[in-house]
């Protein structure tokens, strides 16, 4: 399974929102999740890897694309 699909299984558990429209193209914005279910997320995405993501980077990551390619760098 690769981190896209993974992040968007989380996304859909936690926001409880349908994310099958999302791509890596996809802004963050566009997704149906309050403050409360991005650090839902984030926290889960960091179990799932084994990796600390730094909230303040996440204030410049803008799509699903650079959350994924973030995750990445990290999970290395």
């Amino acid at each position: 399974m690769t981190i896209l699909d993974e992040l968007k299984k989380i996304v859909a558990r936690v926001a409880h929102c349908n994310v099958d429209g999302v791509s890596l193209e996809t802004p963050l914005k566009d997704i149906d999740a309050d403050s409360l279910h991005w650090v839902q997320i984030i926290l889960a995405a960091e179990e799932t890897y084994n990796i600390e993501i730094d909230l303040d980077k996440m204030t410049e990551i803008t799509t699903v694309g650079e959350l994924v390619n973030h995750i990445q760098s990290l999970a290395r």
